[in-house]
């Protein structure tokens, strides 16, 4: 498939974009991350919070049990957020010294909770499809992911490299 020459551009354009603050700020500073996951826990998710009321459209029946669901979900979200932020301030601390055995913790541990925050929205997506719909679950999961790749694109760009 020929693309046209805008879109080369753009794809370039777009993996730079992608690409250059993770390699600039591979030496991130606890600041940074702090700041970072702060952005994440105000900014991107008061956005998510907008972007759901805008684009879930509940009837009268529907909010209260969607207010609910969603209270319970991110009450849950947040307890493996902090988990995660406490494996990221513990990766802070070790990254330049990383031995083998301290490597496979931390990847295991990182996808162990990549894994339970999978789970939680399997869960939660289940949930809203019996109580609510599948199309608003389905809406809230498409939305839930999008704000979370937006959070962890934030984060990821500001966290060092292991063994830097």
């Amino acid at each position: 498939m020929i693309r046209p020459r805008w879109f080369r551009l753009m794809s370039l354009s777009l993996a730079a974009a992608l690409v250059c603050p993770i390699l600039a700020l591979a030496q991130g500073t606890e600041k940074q991350i702090e700041e970072s996951l702060n952005v994440v826990r105000g900014d991107i998710m008061a956005r998510r919070d907008a972007a759901m009321q805008a684009i879930i459209q509940l009837d009268a029946q529907q909010a209260k049990p969607f207010a609910a669901l969603k209270a319970e979900y991110d009450g849950e979200l947040k307890q493996l957020a902090e988990a995660r932020k406490a494996l990221l301030q513990e990766y802070l601390e070790a990254h330049k010294a990383l031995t083998p055995e301290k490597a496979t913790d931390f990847a295991t541990r990182s996808l162990t909770l990549d894994d339970q925050r999978n789970a939680l929205r399997r869960k939660y997506f289940e949930r809203m499809s019996k109580e609510l719909s599948p199309l608003i679950a389905g809406q809230f999961l498409q939305l839930e992911r999008q704000f979370e790749t937006m959070a962890d694109l934030k984060v990821a760009t500001v966290m060092p490299v292991a063994g830097y």
